[in-house]
């Protein structure tokens, strides 16, 4: 049996892990768009109320919180001082630390009251996409200063193949394919086969990989060029490319092109 995990724990390009909680479906929604049309390919999950975010952040940290102030039940700011709490007696710095709180609210008087639970930003509803995209935009460099302070070595893949382990630099693989329950990592001069599944390794491996079609996850750093119904990498080999991808996919390799030019 062969398998793939992660050598550590934080990466430096992972997908943004998003968090929206409003108690409204519509708000909901609203943000979701706001956030898929800023940052394609990222990890966007949804909560209707304080109770079932508190249980959630018990297993998973977000690394962007949008929270509505007003909702049924325990309201927003009630959440974030029990989450501070909570992270206070784990030994953990409410500044500069995960997620980035920003809170999203009808009522801007809070505003003043959101410093004493360490509020990254606010957003006062009706939301206008150009504050959000303003926003958004400081809290994604934001992420990526804390992320990088935390690793500044590349990230890494260990393959088990039977008895043996072997790392592999997620910067060495041009592109995994999926075929039946196997995965193919693609590198320049060679292909390592393991059992697992590509969806979860489009979970593990930085944002610079993106999902084109259902069989290939292919590194951005390697395309050499494409066209609506293909990717050539710079290894000679030629991906298809899901024409329900094709916009996302456009999108989120002219963000990575653009951000590697900085």
């Amino acid at each position: 049996m062969t398998g793939i995990q992660s050598s550590r724990k934080v990466m430096r390009w992972k997908k943004l892990n998003v968090a929206i909680c409003d108690d409204e479906g519509y708000v909901r929604s609203y943000l979701r768009g706001l956030t898929e049309k800023q940052q394609a390919g990222c990890r966007i999950t949804e909560f209707s109320s304080g109770k079932e975010l508190l249980t959630h952040l018990e297993k998973e940290i977000p690394d962007i919180l949008f929270l509505d102030i007003s909702m049924e039940g325990a309201d927003g700011m009630e959440v974030a001082r029990k989450f501070r709490m909570r992270a206070g007696e784990q030994g953990e710095g409410a500044w500069g630390s995960l997620p980035l709180l920003i809170f999203v609210t009808g009522y801007p008087e809070y505003a003043m009251e959101a410093f004493s639970v360490q509020a990254f930003q606010f957003l006062v509803k009706p939301v206008k996409e150009q504050e959000f995209a303003a926003v958004f935009a400081q809290a994604v460099r934001e992420y990526r200063c804390l992320t990088d302070r935390e690793s500044k070595e590349p990230e890494e893949l260990l393959i088990r193949i039977g008895n043996i382990t072997r790392k592999v630099s997620a910067e060495d693989i041009y592109y995994v394919e999926s075929c039946n329950r196997k995965v193919i990592l693609c590198l320049n001069n060679e292909k390592i086969i393991s059992y697992d599944r590509i969806s979860r390794l489009e979970e593990e491996l930085p944002e610079s990989f993106f999902r084109v079609h259902r069989g290939y996850l292919i590194n951005m750093k390697y395309v050499e060029r494409y066209s609506r119904t293909e990717v050539r990498m710079k290894n000679g080999d030629t991906l298809l490319i899901s024409k329900y991808k094709y916009q996302e996919f456009v999108k989120a390799y002219l963000n990575y092109i653009s951000e590697e030019s900085h």
